[in-house]
């Protein structure tokens, strides 16, 4: 049975992947803080390595009790192998921070790569549908533009992927920058995108043989938010109006200059 044990942080080794690429100084800080009144409450979990003790669970913990001058931390230090830790880091991440949706992709991709774990297997793991591990996935290998968009919560993921459907890169990307530009909602980008296969299905005609593209979208509720003032409108039947990504733009700006006019 694995034991409690004080450990000098100097003899911690930070592990080699780490799932949380960035983690805010606020947030280092305000748990320093914590441990300076009351100490670190929760031991930090670590295993035995060729190269000396590596944290599994706990490194903002470490950080923040060296932040706070403690020169040893309570650790159980628990018989692990690499993709056993893996796992477990995994579940403390979302348990504990959670991770955002790149730092998700980027540790499925790990677990494949350096385990052999199938996506089917991770979903498992971490309790999540395989296509929500495969979206993931796609979302860090596909387009670096794209994922440094999500990363800085420019658009969102439910944004990122519809537009990973686009498969033209200076189409994607032009998209995505009227997405960044405009806040445009998930169904006027469904709506975009539907347009641009319409229009590469007629300038590109398919062979007869291939499957004809078909395109599902949820009910509408009685209500939904004006795509100009944000205001919830009640709707008794649904009107689709469509609009290119221009018009769009000079329409919003124009109701734009209006409200600041009355204003």
């Amino acid at each position: 049975m694995s034991k409690l044990t004080y450990v000098n942080l100097a003899d911690l080794e930070l592990p080699e992947f780490q799932a949380h690429r960035q983690i805010s100084d606020d947030y280092i800080h305000e748990i320093s803080d914590s441990i300076r009144v009351i100490g670190v409450i929760e031991p930090l979990i670590i295993r035995d390595t060729d190269h000396g003790k590596e944290i599994v669970c706990g490194c903002v913990r470490y950080h923040a009790a060296r932040l706070a001058g403690l020169k040893a931390v309570p650790c159980i230090n628990m018989s692990l192998d690499p993709k056993a830790a893996e796992v477990i880091k995994l579940h403390e991440n979302i348990k504990r921070i959670p991770l955002d949706h790149i730092d998700q992709g980027a540790t499925f991709i790990m677990m494949m790569e350096k385990f052999h774990m199938t996506e089917k297997s991770i979903s498992e793991v971490v309790g999540k549908s395989i296509a929500y591990i495969s979206q993931h996935i796609s979302l860090v290998r596909l387009d670096n533009e794209l994922t440094k968009a999500v990363k800085d919560k420019k658009i969102s993921f439910s944004q990122a992927r519809e537009l990973m459907r686009v498969d033209d890169e200076s189409e994607r990307l032009r998209l995505l920058s009227y997405c960044q530009e405009e806040g445009a909602t998930v169904s006027v980008l469904q709506r975009w995108i539907q347009d641009y296969f319409r229009n590469k299905s007629v300038s590109s005609p398919q062979d007869s043989s291939a499957p004809e593209q078909t395109y599902h979208y949820s009910d509408q509720h009685n209500h939904r938010l004006c795509e100009a003032c944000d205001k919830s409108v009640e709707i008794g039947k649904i009107r689709q109006v469509f609009y290119c990504p221009a018009c769009h733009k000079a329409i919003k700006d124009a109701i734009s200059d209006e409200k600041r006019k009355i204003n």
